[in-house]
């Protein structure tokens, strides 16, 4: 489950919508 949320999350910062420290951050959670 948490390779889907992963994904979704490496989906927003390669649009743009997360900055690379948001997804490292929100990554620590799963």
């Amino acid at each position: 489950m948490e390779n889907d949320n992963i994904k979704k999350l490496e989906e927003l910062l390669n649009d743009g919508v997360l900055t690379q420290e948001e997804f490292e951050s929100k990554k620590q959670k799963y």
